[in-house]
C-alpha cells in the first residue's frame, strides 16, 4: 500500500488513530496511577470538628485548610472549620451553611438542607477580603430559622454541642 494511492479521508483516519494511540501509550506510561490507603482510627476527624461551608460567589478565592482553621483558632474558639470548597464534603455533611452576598446562593444547592443549618454571614468586604481574620468588626451570623444573631465563637460552640449531643444518642 503506497502512502499515495490512499484517499485523504483515510490518511485523516489513519493519523488520527495513531496519535490517539500515542496519547493513550504515554498517558497509560506516565500517567499518575490510583492508591487507597486507609488511615488509622485515631487520625480520622469524625465528631472532632464543626464543619461550616461558606457559600460565597466566584470572586472570593477557596479558603485553604489552614486558613479555614485560623478563622476559629485566631478568635479563641473551639474546633471548627470553614471552607469555599464545593467538593471538600457532600453538603449534607457540612454543621452549618454560611451564605455572604446574594442571597440567591442559599437557593442554589442549600435548599434541600435542614433550615437549622443555614445562616447568613453578615460582614464588611474587607473583612472577606483577609478571609475573616483580620476584621475590624466582629462578623455576625443570624439563622436562618428564629434570626438569633451569634458571632463565628458562639457558631462554633452550637454546633459543636449540636454534634455532641447527635453523637450521644
Amino acid at each position: 500500500m503506497c502512502w499515495r494511492q490512499v484517499s485523504k479521508l483515510h490518511k485523516t483516519l489513519l493519523v488520527a488513530v495513531f496519535y490517539i494511540t500515542m496519547y493513550e501509550l504515554v498517558w497509560y506510561a506516565l500517567g499518575p496511577t490510583t492508591e487507597v490507603t486507609f488511615i488509622h482510627e485515631d487520625l480520622h476527624v469524625g465528631d472532632k470538628y464543626a464543619f461550616i461551608f461558606l457559600a460565597v460567589g466566584p470572586e472570593w478565592p477557596v479558603f485553604s485548610d489552614a486558613e479555614g482553621a485560623q478563622v476559629f483558632k485566631s478568635r479563641g474558639c473551639g474546633p471548627c472549620f470553614m471552607t469555599n470548597n464545593r467538593g471538600l464534603l457532600p453538603m449534607s455533611e457540612f454543621d452549618a451553611v454560611l451564605v455572604y452576598g446574594k442571597r440567591a446562593l442559599l437557593s442554589e444547592s442549600m435548599a434541600a438542607m435542614d433550615p437549622e443549618k443555614r445562616f447568613l454571614l453578615e460582614t464588611y468586604k474587607r473583612c472577606m477580603s483577609s478571609k475573616l481574620t483580620h476584621c475590624i468588626r466582629e462578623p455576625r451570623v443570624t439563622s436562618f430559622i428564629n434570626f438569633e444573631v451569634l458571632n463565628l465563637c458562639e457558631l462554633c460552640d452550637k454546633l459543636l454541642k449540636r454534634r455532641y449531643n447527635n453523637a450521644t444518642k
